[in-house]
């Protein structure tokens, strides 16, 4: 029987909604035998650039641009530890990636048409899904492979 999914990716950031889906992905992978991407997208917000909403404040500073950078992809690996330790104790190898840019622009640029994204309904900041909209929204109108929002 061929398979349906080639692979399972998982986008995770730290959050509970993210840890949620991420055990659902691997129960899913383990279940179809098939290879699973635990994914960390670090996201330089544009206030990072350009200060706070309504500042006069410009940051050019690039010191300070790659500290944030820095510090994002370390809060990054160790989500992405906290997934692969979960999957190892269900018996699952995982392949982890750090990816910059916008996370659902990455999230999309990455996935193939016969994968399966597995994601949160929700991220870790209401404040971006109020100003940049929900990723998981934006990733399931717009990705080519299947999607699944797990609550």
């Amino acid at each position: 029987m061929e398979k349906e999914f080639k692979r399972i990716i998982t986008p995770v950031d730290g959050s509970e909604s993210s840890k949620r889906s991420a055990k659902k992905a691997i129960y899913l992978a383990k279940k179809m035998d098939v290879e699973l991407i635990a994914l960390y997208v670090v996201h330089v917000p544009i206030s990072a650039y350009v200060g706070p909403p309504y500042s006069p404040v410009i940051y050019t500073d690039d010191n300070e641009i790659k500290e944030i950078r820095k510090k994002m992809k370390k809060e990054g690996a160790l989500a992405l530890d906290e997934i692969e330790a979960i999957a190892s104790k269900a018996g699952l190898t995982i392949t982890k990636k750090i990816l910059e840019g916008s996370p659902d622009e990455e999230i999309i640029r990455i996935s193939k048409k016969d994968d399966l994204i597995v994601m949160g309904a929700k991220g870790i900041s209401a404040l971006d899904r109020i100003f940049l909209g929900s990723v998981s929204e934006k990733v399931l109108h717009n990705a080519l492979s299947s999607v699944m929002v797990v609550r």
